[in-house]
């Protein structure tokens, strides 16, 4: 699919290295540009594997003047160049963008940072859990119900990686129509904002939060005898009275509105009818009956499902095999690559 696309990558961790993996799954030829000690996720194996099957690596010291020549060198024979520094810091080691074009005036060169490059928090360090903070989304997901938990899902980073693939392959589309390279500024506040549209275009509004997911008797999780199940039921009456049909509720016939305001009514007497019933007896029932629902599985549970379609690959690194999770779409002319050996340092 991306046969011919050449990347560097000088990234690490997770945005940079995710980015450049899609990348990779569907053809282009990345190379890992690494420091003398190789890039930190080398100490955490199975992350690494993951993240860099497929890739090539090289050994280069960006402070020594050799090693700034040989990065340039490569520059000139790739299409993109994905950095994840701390803005500024390209630029002091020589080779952020306008030192890069100045050898291959095509480049595609993207930046990914956690607030942009001209952001007024520009200068503070940040993981993606703090990036949820400053986004909002923690307060979304857990202190709106007055639970301040912990973030267990790396949202800003995967949404960064997401909007940084989008955007070097739209500029790479621009790139073999006019063969005019391009500037890429991906901020992990901005990705991570703008993964929650559905939240954002109702409080960006004036209409609050978005109570079809947290006042929906129809929309949640309830408990069974021996686990959970997540109902998945919006603004759709006949889901709701297949639902009330099928547990045998007196509620088949109110309205979206109603539901949402009888929600903690309707909420007790949906829970007791699940509670008694086992997680195998409620997915038999919600199935026949065209509800809107799901099994609340544990992650190895959700694999088996998922490695039916073939997106669970395998990538080996230092004489281990691995299981990860590829490009999880199917073409009818292409075929992912879903099964690869991540690099050695130094192994280009």
């Amino acid at each position: 699919m991306l046969e011919g696309m050449r990347v560097l990558e000088l990234a690490q961790f997770y945005i940079g290295p995710f980015c450049t993996q899609i990348l990779s799954d569907l053809g282009a030829e990345v190379i890992k540009v690494e420091p003398p000690f190789g890039e930190p996720l080398r100490f955490y194996d199975v992350m690494f594997a993951a993240f860099n099957r497929n890739k090539k690596s090289v050994v280069i010291d960006l402070k020594s003047k050799r090693g700034k020549e040989r990065f340039m060198e490569l520059v000139k024979e790739v299409d993109v160049v994905v950095e994840g520094f701390r803005p500024g810091v390209a630029r002091k080691l020589g080779v952020d963008y306008d030192s890069v074009r100045k050898v291959n005036s095509s480049i595609i060169y993207c930046s990914i940072s956690g607030f942009g490059q001209d952001s007024e928090f520009r200068d503070i360090p940040v993981h993606d859990i703090n990036v949820l903070s400053f986004a909002g989304i923690c307060k979304v997901t857990g202190l709106r119900v007055g639970r301040p938990e912990d973030p267990n899902v790396q949202l800003s980073d995967f949404a960064a990686a997401i909007y940084a693939a989008i955007s070097i392959l739209a500029a790479y589309v621009r790139k073999l129509r006019t063969g005019e390279g391009t500037y890429i500024d991906v901020s992990m506040l901005d990705s991570a904002f703008a993964a929650i549209p559905a939240h954002t275009a109702h409080i960006l509004n004036g209409l609050g939060d978005v109570r079809d997911f947290i006042r929906n008797p129809g929309y949640g999780i309830y408990r069974t005898r021996d686990g959970f199940v997540s109902l998945g039921i919006l603004g759709e009456p006949h889901f709701w009275r297949n639902l009330c049909r099928a547990l045998e509720l007196d509620f088949g016939d109110l309205g979206y509105r109603e539901r949402m305001e009888r929600y903690e009514e309707i909420r007790e007497v949906i829970q007791d009818k699940l509670k008694d019933m086992s997680t195998r007896e409620v997915f038999e029932l919600l199935r026949a009956a065209n509800v809107p629902f799901g099994v609340v599985n544990s992650v190895e549970e959700g694999a088996v499902i998922v490695e039916k379609r073939g997106i669970i690959g395998r990538v080996e690194y230092k004489g281990k095999v691995y299981r990860c999770v590829s490009f999880p779409v199917r073409f009818s002319n292409y075929v992912v690559k879903r099964k690869g050996k991540a690099p050695r340092l130094g192994e280009g």
